[in-house]
Formats: structure tokens, sequence, C-alpha cells
């Protein structure tokens, strides 16, 4: 689509953001409640508005290209999804679930599910491939340095054992015939003077001899089935030709008299060979034409379609990246240029009026109090908060001075209850305001621009030059703090001088702030240590590795169109395969995806997922990281087999894996069967891997990540019930696969067996999917797979697919024992939020059941 089409999507969207603002700033006017209900009917349109609103931002900032409008996109789009995860982590907090079925909502806006489902992450598509690429050649030139040097060793010791040997051959040679010597030496500069490129390694010459063996065997093989089908040829002629001289023999001799039909009966023959050949040609007409006309109309799925669409749009969206980089060098260039103009031509009097700013305040405290202000520190603000007026003035200083303890405490206490009784469904938090900074930005710089022909990727030089006048002010600031905290010291230096001339004491203000004394940081082995060298290590240890790219758009699985009424009338449902995927999106992908949005949004530092065993949790780990191109710890107890042993061999491990994964952040550290370090008891056969050893280190390396370390702890299981109750606290979030259901099915089956073209386009995939439920995906494709290999697509269209050919092959499938299940249910019911939302429903239902009473 052209830069217009996205010009205009991001207008409407900036107009419904507007709109979204409002809607916000009337959800935090208005008072919290005991009715959780409420709360829900006035967030939930709101937090699916955000997720609508999210959408199209993603979209409009992979396909803007002019760098300076992509730049404010982005600060909206950060702030969007920071605050969409608040509204999300305060409905969850409401009905203690992580799913979400609103359908009655979505009516209301018209919504279909695609219009609030995110498959795409925050990051830009641009940076995610910048982050693959760089990760995938700091891995390659790891395990090339690796590989060089053991390389090099033998190397050496070849040319040492060359070395000794050509010392014996002379000496040995003193005694021999001269004559032999110099032909072995003539001999020798000739091979010497071969050239390089006419030279073979002992592997080129084992390659060259395998591939014209090779060829060899190919042609043997092509004579040997010429030669045996000219003879087979050869032998059918014969026979046939045997078989006509023995039947004319007969005839000469009257062995066989031959039968005079009349020629009524051949034409009634031909007629009837005519009518059913003719009405063969109709029917398979028809059929054919059926089928055109279906499948045109969308009513049967082709075995083939078209891709020239998508790989066009692929073709236009690659221009695009192309397109950005050297606009982005222009932005950059221009922002050079005007950065030296400007601190040039207005530094020296921006630090003049600076100066004469700090010195009046000096004036005005002196006038008012007979003493000068403390200074505000530099890590507040300093003479910021004295420009904007938010430093302390004389006369508060002097009421504070004067004011009782007594009196103050009483309108503490008043506002204090006032704050507790006016509680709101959702405040406003750090996400909100500087969602709202950016939206007024946009409306100051941006709103009165005519933006409907951008193809020209004009430069906004005054944005550029309003940018770099607030960067210059700052920073001149801070060197005119610097001068002026020590003229300040000069002037109480001097008054204090002065006052002890006269027989009086001064009490100069003083800085606010805690006394205490500062915790000396441990040492670390690793602080003189460059974070390249820690990576290499940790790469060649195998512990950092590489993974298969994989969209999170390719996971399979419906969602759930019934829950809804089914949670309005307390029955018993539970989330689908297609719920995964949002779940995965806004608690593992859309917070790793910048690190703005890290450090605004409700922190999450570990995630487990659980299900079965061929459930798709690779896949999703996989997902994870490709999403956001994030640097996989690959911690799994079998990895670290043999592997820095000793206490303190552990510890330089987990710091090691602390320090490299901030500083190439987004980074997963991620343990496969992440229940084996908190086994209850560990099996015989698996006490080799120690998988224990690190267990005590989890922990405190969960609680050391911070807002905007861009860091996720992450564990796949298998059998969570059998880990001991640390395992569960460590995790902030548990994501239970379920099993598989009848439309997840449907459209699996659908997808995998209309791609055969010989395969019936009716065969009962309904059946199908209802007698498969409960095996998991990737078993039925290779079921699938190992049907119809080559032999049996030939024979298809003579002899069709059926289901019981299908389900022979499926129902090979060994399931999960009904024990396992058990305890799977049961475990999902240790998981904190699960136990919360149980006793909701059990006060909920008792509370229907009272009503119901009570209306008899």
């Amino acid at each position: 689509m052209s830069e217009a089409y996205y010009n205009e999507l991001w207008l409407i969207t900036r107009n419904d953001l507007d709109k979204l603002l409002e809607l916000d700033r009337r959800v935090q006017q208005t008072v919290q409640t005991r009715i959780k209900e409420m709360g829900l009917e006035i967030m939930l349109p709101t937090y699916l508005r955000y997720l609508n609103l999210v959408k199209r931002l993603i979209v409009c900032h992979d396909q803007m290209v002019q760098t300076q409008k992509r730049a404010l996109i982005k600060r909206v789009l950060d702030c969007a999804v920071g605050r969409m995860l608040e509204y999300k982590r305060r409905i969850v907090n409401l009905n203690f679930t992580d799913y979400q079925w609103p359908d009655n909502f979505m009516n209301q806006l018209k919504y279909v599910p695609d219009d609030v489902e995110i498959s795409v992450s925050a990051a830009g598509k641009d940076v995610v491939q910048q982050r693959r690429k760089r990760i995938e050649e700091l891995i390659e030139n790891a395990h090339k340095r690796k590989l060089l040097k053991p390389t090099e060793e033998p190397s050496e010791q070849l040319s040492v054992s060359s070395d000794a040997e050509s010392i014996i051959e002379s000496e040995k040679s003193k005694g021999s015939i001269p004559r032999l010597r110099r032909r072995r030496a003539k001999v020798e500069s000739k091979i010497d003077e071969i050239p390089a490129i006419l030279q073979e390694t002992p592997e080129q010459v084992a390659a060259r001899e395998a591939r014209i063996a090779a060829e060899q065997t190919m042609r043997n093989a092509i004579l040997l089935i010429q030669t045996h089908e000219r003879a087979r040829i050869g032998r059918s002629t014969a026979t046939k030709l045997q078989r006509m001289n023995e039947y004319k023999r007969k005839l000469e001799t009257g062995e066989i008299v031959p039968r005079k039909l009349k020629r009524s009966t051949f034409e009634n023959a031909a007629k009837t060979i005519q009518r059913a050949w003719k009405r063969h040609v109709a029917k398979k007409m028809r059929k054919e034409r059926i089928a055109c006309m279906e499948e045109l109309l969308g009513m049967t799925t082709p075995s083939w379609k078209c891709d020239k669409v998508f790989v066009k749009d692929k073709e236009n969206f690659q221009k695009k990246l192309e397109m950005m980089p050297p606009f982005a060098a222009r932005i950059e260039k221009a922002t050079k240029d005007e950065r030296a103009r400007l601190w040039e031509i207005r530094g020296p009097g921006l630090i003049r009026d600076i100066t004469e700013e700090i010195r009046e305040w000096f004036i005005i405290w002196y006038n008012e109090t007979g003493h000068f202000g403390v200074y505000p520190a530099a890590n507040l603000g300093g003479s910021i908060l004295i420009a904007t007026g938010q430093s302390q003035t004389p006369q508060e200083y002097l009421i504070e001075k004067t004011a009782k303890k007594g009196d103050k405490e009483q309108p503490a206490k008043k506002k204090a209850d006032e704050k507790r009784k006016r509680v709101p469904w959702m405040s406003a938090t750090e996400a909100f305001n500087l969602l709202d900074t950016a939206n007024q930005d946009f409306i100051s710089n941006w709103s009165f621009r005519d933006e409907s022909d951008d193809s020209l990727l004009k430069i906004y030089g005054e944005l550029i030059t309003n940018d770099l006048c607030y960067e210059l002010q700052l920073e001149m600031r801070k060197v005119v703090d610097e001068l002026m905290r020590l003229e300040l010291q000069t002037l109480n230096q001097a008054l204090r001088k002065d006052y002890r001339t006269d027989g009086r004491h001064l009490d100069v203000p003083k800085q606010k702030g805690k006394r205490g004394r500062k915790k000396k940081r441990k040492k670390n082995a690793l602080d003189g240590v460059p974070v390249e060298d820690v990576f290499n290590e940790l790469a060649r240890a195998n512990i950092i590795r590489n993974y298969p790219f994989t969209s999170l758009n390719d996971w399979v699985g419906d969602l759930s169109y019934q829950n809804y009424e089914a949670d309005r009338e307390f029955r018993d449902y539970k989330h689908r395969l297609g719920e995964i995927r949002q779940v995965v999106m806004e608690n593992c992908v859309l917070p790793l995806s910048t690190k703005e949005i890290h450090q605004i949004a409700p922190l999450i530092r570990s995630v487990c997922i659980c299900g079965l065993a061929r459930y798709g949790k690779s896949f999703l780990v996989n997902a994870i990281c490709s999403e956001v191109g994030a640097l996989l710890f690959d911690m799994t107890p079998t990895v670290l087999v043999d592997k820095y042993v000793g206490r303190r061999n552990e510890q330089k491990l987990i710091n090691m894996i602390s320090k490299v994964a901030r500083e190439y952040a987004p980074s997963v550290i991620f343990i496969d069967n992440g229940e084996k370090p908190w086994w209850k008891k560990v099996p015989p056969e698996e006490r080799h891997y120690k998988p224990k050893r690190f267990a005590r280190y989890y922990l405190r390396l969960v609680k050391s990540i911070k807002r905007g370390d861009q860091i996720l702890f992450l564990t796949t299981s298998s059998e969570p019930y059998k880990a001991t109750r640390p395992f569960i606290r460590i995790h902030d979030k548990f994501i239970m696969i379920p099993l598989t259901d009848y439309n997840t099915l449907y459209m699996f089956y659908k997808d995998l067996l209309m791609k055969y073209h010989g395969v019936h386009r009716d065969i009962d995939i309904s059946s199908l999917a209802k007698m498969s439920e409960g095996i998991p995906l990737e078993f039925i494709r290779n079921a699938i797979e190992n049907i119809l290999n080559i032999r049996r697509r030939i024979r298809l269209r003579f002899d069709p697919l059926t289901l019981p050919e299908i389900m022979e092959e499926v129902w090979k499938y060994a399931g999960a024992s009904k024990k396992s299940l058990g305890q799977f249910v049961k475990f999902e019911t240790r998981i904190p939020l699960n136990r919360r939302r149980i006793a909701m429903l059990r006060i909920e239902q008792t509370r229907a059941r009272t009503q119901k009473l009570r209306k008899r």
C-alpha cells in the first residue's frame, strides 16, 4: 500500500487516541466500589480500545519511512502498550484469570476477534531483523574462534616435525651417493615449483574420486535398467506374435470357426459404448464445473493458492526497510550540522542568561530570609527546578520553620483519609502521563502540517532545532550548575564570616536527604573482563545458542466461542489453544519489545509454559525469542553437565549470564523441563545431570531483574506437579496449554489434507476432528505425512483416501494416563491466581443460590 494510506491510517488512529484518553480520564474519576462487575464493565471496553489502538499503531510504525514521524509514533506506541498492559493487570486482579471473553462489549464496539488480537511485537520489524543478524554474527564469530585455536596447534606441530624429518634425512644422505642426492633434490625442487593452484589436498582428491565413482555407478544402473526394459519389450512382442500365428493357424486348419454377427449388432454395441462414454464425460465435466464454482465461491479449499499478492507485499515492505537507513542518515547529518551551529551561536548567550537567572534567585532569598537557599541537587534536576518554580520559595521556608508539628499532622491525616475513601478503579500512571504528553507533542508540532503527499520524505528542520535547543539548555545548565554551586559556597562562607564578626549565629538550610553509609559493592571477578569475551565463552559452552526463526502467527488454535455464556451461567469452561497466542504476546513478547515498554509496563520477571509432551512448548519459546530478536541463554540441566563445577564457578556463571543479558538485551534465560531443578526426588537415571545444582541461584537471579533490563526468565514443563513449592513461587505467570479441541483439530485437518490435490474435497473432516480430540497436532502431522507418502499419493486418483486409513495411524498415539491428567488439573488449582479464582467463584455461586431462594 502507498505511503498516503498509512499516513491516513495514522491520522485516524491519532483521532481515536484523543477519544480514548478522554475515556481513560473518565475511568480515573470513577470511584471504586466493592462490586467487581461494575469495575469490569468500566475497564474492559477501555482495554479493548487500547488493544485495537496498539494493533493499528504497530502497522503504522512498521510501514512509516519518515524518521521524525516514526519516532513520534514509537513514543505513542510504547506508552499505549504500557497503558494497555496496566489495564490488563488490573482486570486480571479483579476476575483472577488471564483469559477474557468480553463478547458483549465486542458487540457494542463492533469488533471481531481479529481487531483485538496483536500478532506482531512492538519493537519494529527492522529492529528485530538487526538484532537477529547481530546475534547470529556474534555466535558465529565465537564458534569460529573456538575452531581456530585447536587447528593452529597441529599446524605448528606439523611444521616442527617436518623440520626434524628434513634434518634426519640430510644427516642420512651424507653417506649416500651424491648423484642420488642431487636427483632427489631435483625431484623435490620440481614438486616445489608446481603452482599452488594445481596442487590438490587429500580431501579434494577423495571428493573427486567419490564423484567419479558415483557417476560410474549411475551409468551402470541406467544401462542395467535399459537392458532389462528392452528385454521385457522383446519378450512381450514375441508372445504377441506367437499368439497371432497360433490363431491364424487354427483358422486355416478349421479348428476355430469365426462367428458371423449382423451389422446391426455392431452398430448397437458402438451406440452403447458411445452413450456410456458421453455420460461419463458429461458427468466428469459437470463435476469439474461444480468444483470450480465452489472454489470461486470459497466453498471448498483449493490444493494450491496463488501467493503473488503476498510476495509483492513482502517485496514492497523490504523496499521500505531499505529506504529507512538512508533517510535516517540524512536526518542524522542534518541534526549534526544544526547542533554544531547552535552550540556555536546560542551556547555563550544561554550560559549568561542562566547565570543571571540563578543570581537573581540568590538575591530574592537573601532579601527575604537574610541568607541563601539550598541549591537543588543534580539528581533532582538542578537549576531546572528553579526555572520551573518547583524549588522551595523563601515564604514556604519561613512558614515551614515557624509551623508546629501537631498542626501539620492533622491535615495530613485528613488528606490520607480522603484518598482512602476516593480510590478510582484505574489511577493515572507514568504510562498514561507519557501517552498524554506524546499526544500533546503531536498537536503542537504536527497537527498543522499537510501530510497528504509525503512521498518526497521532507526533513522538518524546525523540529530538529527545537529538540536541539532543549538539549543545549540541559547541557548548559549542567555547566552553569557546577559554577553556581561553587559561587553559592563562596557566598555562604563570606556570610558566615560576617555573622561571626557581629557575634551572631547563622542557620543556613541544608539539603534534605537520608544519611547513611553507602553499602560497599562486592568485588566481582568479571569487573575488568570485556563483555565480548564473556559472550564468546558462553557461546562456546553452548549456553548461548541460536534458535530457528518462528512466528507466533503460525501457532495453530481456535478461540473459545461459548465461554461468555458459560461464565454467566456458572458452567465449567476452559480456555483453548487459540487464547494461548494472546496471553504469550501480552506476558512475554510485548514487555520485552523495547526498553521503554519494559520500564513503564507491569513487571513480569518469570513465566512458565506448562503442557503435555509434544504440545508446542518449544515452538512458543522459539516464537517469543524470534518476535523480539532476543538473546537465548539455555540453562537446561542437560546442557550444563560437567560445566562450571564448584560453588565458585556456579556463581561465576550466574554473574556472566546476568552481565551479558543486560548488555545484549532483550534476553531470555530458558530452562527446558523447568521442574527438574525443583524436583521432590531426583530419579536415578537423572542423577548424572545434577539438575538441582543451580536451583539456589535462580531466585536471586529472578529478583535481580529490574524495570528496563528487558530480561525474561522462561521455563517449560511437562510434569510441573513433580516440583516443590519454590517452583511455583519463583514464577510470576503460568501459561497452561490445554488439550486439543474440536475447533482447532477441524482447522488443522483441513489445512493439512487440502494441500494434497488427490484428496477428495468432501472428505469427512468433522468426524476426524471429533475422534482425534486430545491428540497433539505434531503427532497428527507426522501421521498424515507417513500415510500420504509418494506411493500413496500416486494411487489417490483411483484409490481415494479413507477415514479408517487415517485413524488407524492417528490412534497409535499413546496418550497421557488419567493419573497424570488428574495431577495436571490438581497442579493448576495450586497456582495462586487460580486459587483466588476458585474462591471467588464459590462466593459468587453461593450468592446466586441465596438470591434464587429469596425470590422463591
